[in-house]
């Protein structure tokens, strides 16, 4: 096996190189003109692998692990504290099992029905100008909300706006500025409290017949040893399905892009909506940045593309550099409606590293995210309304999609008009 290649970022460098956005690691790839490279900053090192045979290597347990390899800062914003994405073994497909029991065929019926009716009555009460970002982190966040057995009724409008926009918040503040950090943490901090006395009330007030929604789920979910997680851990995992889901506002907004700054794919998805509409989403969540990389430590030595990687090693995947990976994908800087078209249902239920946007493997037993197939249904009731269901004209606005940027979208984010 050979060594992997070293790069030292200068400190000089790093503002420049962090410009890169989503292209930085595959900048520091092509620096050394390897697909490993070792990066060297402060006297911290990190490999940075990507493609399909590294997302097989990476997700296999036997090869790396999860636990300390998540930076602080996007602990104490994205992910929160002791959450699923930081357990390993045993514990991690305990912790698992539960989000996958929530995905089961007759509840995502459930969730799309909610979705539609929430997206149906937001949509019926637009006229004139509106921004599709802004409208879809409201119908998502009060879709998942409702699924998971919250009582939204309880709330104003101002206080269900606050907390979509929360679960924006803790996503741009993980890597993105000191600023957008500090905000981030506050806007956690505030999310979980309120997920806390969610969590508390269902434990005092046990609903019968509500037991398989997610509020009720984790409140009486236990560790291994069969004890009541703790309060705070409950609440970081029911953000666990409200925040990921909220954040498909931002593949939302790009659905805007691709359907309405260009004038030839929504015609042509509009024409044969029933066979390309899944293929049109997987192309999505391909094509278009979401989230940027992955870490994880080696638990063994591992070889990846010829390269050894040392026991002990921190390790990123390129997730977005492994989804315009052109040794295994044609023409990877297209946007090919039909790339999928013999495919894309496998992708999110049998294929397991081919297209990695929300990780690769087994669902149950791996680090995939379990909302998957609430993203596939989410995309699915979106781009019927956009497509199908109503008529829209799109005002003059910057469609740029901002690569250093995280999460990113259009500068416009993405702007409608509707009589």
């Amino acid at each position: 096996m050979k060594q992997v290649p070293e790069t030292k970022i200068k400190l000089t460098e790093v503002k420049e190189l962090m410009d890169k956005g989503y292209g930085l690691l595959g900048e520091l790839r092509q620096d050394v003109g390897a697909p490993v490279v070792k990066a060297e900053l402060l006297n911290e090192e990190m490999i940075i692998t990507y493609g399909e045979e590294a997302a097989r290597k990476f997700y296999d347990p036997k090869n790396f692990k999860r636990g300390g390899a998540m930076p602080t800062p996007i602990l104490k914003t994205l992910f929160g504290e002791d959450g699923v994405q930081t357990l390993d073994g045993e514990a991690h497909h305990h912790r698992k099992n539960y989000f996958m029991d929530l995905m089961a065929p007759e509840r995502m019926e459930d969730y799309r029905k909610i979705l539609d009716k929430n997206l149906t009555l937001e949509l019926d009460k637009q006229h004139g100008e509106f921004e599709l970002f802004d409208l879809a982190n409201r119908v998502l966040f009060n879709s998942i909300a409702e699924w998971s057995g919250i009582n939204l009724e309880r709330y104003d409008d101002k206080t269900l706006e606050e907390l979509a926009k929360n679960q924006i918040s803790m996503i741009s503040g993980a890597v993105t500025s000191p600023k957008d950090h500090i905000k981030g943490v506050s806007d956690r901090n505030e999310s979980e409290k309120w997920a806390r006395g969610l969590i508390e009330e269902a434990r005092a007030h046990p609903v019968e017949g509500k037991e398989h929604l997610a509020l009720y789920t984790f409140a009486q979910a236990t560790d291994l040893d069969g004890n009541l997680l703790p309060v705070e851990v409950a609440a970081v995992e029911l953000l666990n399905i409200i925040r990921p889901t909220v954040a498909l506002t931002v593949w939302v907004a790009l659905m805007g892009h691709a359907l309405f700054s260009d004038d030839k794919i929504r015609p042509t998805l509009k024409e044969n909506f029933e066979t390309l509409q899944d293929p049109f989403i997987q192309e999505m969540r391909r094509y278009y940045p979401f989230f940027p990389m992955l870490p994880a430590i080696a638990v063994r030595d591992v070889e990846i593309d010829g390269y050894e990687i040392p026991e002990g090693s921190w390790v990123v995947l390129d997730l977005y550099g492994s989804n315009h990976d052109a040794r295994t994908i044609a023409h990877p800087e297209e946007f090919d409606i039909t790339r999928y078209k013999d495919k894309a249902t496998s992708l999110s239920y049998e294929e397991e590293y081919e297209m990695i946007a929300q990780g690769g493997g087994e669902f149950r037993e791996m680090h995939r995210c379990a909302g998957e197939w609430i993203t596939l249904h989410s995309m699915r009731i979106f781009s019927d309304h956009l497509v199908n269901r109503y008529e829209f004209s799109v005002p003059e606005q910057d469609w740029t999609i901002p690569l250093n940027q995280f999460p990113t979208y259009p500068n416009s984010r993405a702007l409608l008009f509707k009589d």
